[in-house]
């Protein structure tokens, strides 16, 4: 059961880890274009549907964490600094997020400046997403090293 936990665990990082990196590709692209209503439509058609890949991702990496806790039987007080420090980088994903979200549903349901500036958001926040992959990526290791 562990190891099929497990499983769904690494298979939420891929989700939910691998949609920033997505996104800031997505964003990259719109950078490119030249009229901001296609940006606009690049950024909310196809960043919306990765976005809630990215959110089942995140959800089911949180579940499945809580039920590798449990099933290893680890008490939290033994738990070290990187574990810690890993899930104040959850925690700050899970703002990230929700902040992105966010933007995204200002910038569709807005026009003129409230939509452009919400726009703006997403793309000036865009590499937030992929570094914090990292560190939580990089602490897990440290933490289970």
């Amino acid at each position: 059961m562990y190891d099929f936990i497990l499983i769904l665990h690494f298979l939420g990082l891929a989700m939910g880890g691998g949609t920033s990196f997505y996104m800031l590709g997505l964003a990259l692209h719109a950078r490119r274009l030249k009229a901001p209503e296609a940006a606009k439509k690049v950024m909310l058609g196809a960043g919306a549907a990765i976005s809630g890949v990215g959110l089942l991702g995140l959800i089911l990496l949180l579940a499945s964490g809580y039920f590798l806790l449990v099933q290893s039987g680890i008490e939290t007080s033994s738990l070290n600094w990187a574990f810690w420090m890993k899930m104040a980088m959850v925690i700050a994903i899970l703002f990230y997020t929700v902040m992105m979200k966010i933007f995204a549903i200002k910038a569709k349901r807005s026009e003129g400046e409230e939509g452009a500036a919400a726009m703006k958001k997403i793309k000036r926040f865009m590499l937030i997403g992929p570094f914090l992959t990292f560190l939580v990526i990089s602490f897990a290791v440290l933490a289970f090293n």
